[in-house]
């Protein structure tokens, strides 16, 4: 699915609202209203590769080709390769979760985009550390990792998957630490942030499923089975069909026209609790409805044999 591109920043006030007062009273609809504000930061570092920023519209150029100022910065960039991360753009974003959609908006360069949530084809937490101190928790932080496929419902997605690769990671305005050498540390309240993004983003996933596509529909139809001649919904079940006098299916099961209950249960078993049926069934075999007693089984031997047959039946055993 694509995204819609914005010039305008949401307001988190008048736009949408609030998930807190949305579960306090009971809406009045369903269908109309205002977007849910399921999560809003409005200070998280966006990086995505150098390859794919301009597919996300909000990313600024490099001013007079000064690349620095468009890499990611510290104390995050610590934790990246290649000197900092320069094969990476960043750029700051406000973050808007809401039931219909994902924002993202750059006040640097005025523009932000709308990403439907069925384009989140994956999302998922990513830790980071400093290299120079992988051990060190106060260099320890999250992102939220995400791959997003924007394309037109005409192409074909296998031949031109090539998910966007974006991270988003919540962070603090702090001064440069004049007195220590290390550099300031990462925003002691990035892992709750981080959480909190990523499970709202989750939540409103799943209220936002998959279209189905026509193709699997008529897959769907194609994998039903079907039935030979006219047949009889019954009445309160699904699935269950009358049995076709003219041969197309065999006779109903026993209790298959209705349920079985002390009202009609005369019209299936006898006094004796014996079954008798419904009359839809035919004659019974020879045999049907014996029950061999304990005297037959002592007369008879095991099996229906006498005992005497039994013994002449064997065969002696040779060594």
């Amino acid at each position: 699915m694509l995204p819609t591109v914005i010039k305008s920043c949401p307001s988190a006030d008048n736009d949408f609202e609030p998930l807190s007062e949305y579960q306090a009273q009971t809406p009045e609809t369903f269908f109309d209203g205002k977007p849910i504000l399921y999560y809003h930061d409005n200070k998280v570092k966006a990086w995505v590769s150098n390859e794919q920023f301009k597919r996300l519209y909000f990313f600024s150029d490099a001013a007079d080709g000064d690349i620095d100022s468009v890499s990611p910065s510290p104390p995050e960039s610590y934790a990246l390769e290649n000197n900092g991360g320069k094969h990476l753009r960043e750029d700051i974003v406000e973050v808007f979760v809401a039931s219909n959609k994902l924002t993202l908006f750059s006040h640097k360069s005025g523009t932000g985009i709308e990403i439907p949530y069925p384009a989140i084809t994956l999302h998922a937490v990513k830790n980071f550390r400093r290299l120079e101190k992988p051990e060190d928790d106060a260099f320890k932080f999250l992102g939220v990792y995400m791959q997003l496929e924007f394309s037109d419902s005409n192409t074909d997605d296998d031949e031109t998957f090539d998910p966007i690769e974006l991270t988003l990671i919540p962070y603090k305005d702090a001064a440069q630490d004049q007195s220590s050498t290390e550099g300031p540390a990462a925003d002691p309240l990035n892992r709750e942030r981080a959480n909190a993004l990523f499970n709202q983003i989750s939540a409103c996933s799943n209220l936002n499923p998959d279209p189905r596509d026509e193709e699997e529909e008529e897959e769907d139809e194609a994998d039903r089975i079907i039935f030979e001649g006219e047949h009889e919904t019954l009445e309160g079940f699904t699935g269950v069909l009358r049995g076709d006098t003219s041969g197309g299916l065999p006779p109903p099961m026993p209790g298959s026209s209705g349920w079985i209950t002390a009202d009609n249960v005369q019209e299936y078993f006898d006094a004796d609790g014996n079954w008798i049926g419904d009359g839809a069934g035919g004659d019974l075999g020879e045999g049907a409805g014996r029950v061999r007693t304990r005297d037959d089984d002592d007369v008879n031997g095991a099996n229906g044999h006498d005992d005497e047959e039994d013994k002449e039946s064997k065969r002696p055993r040779t060594e």
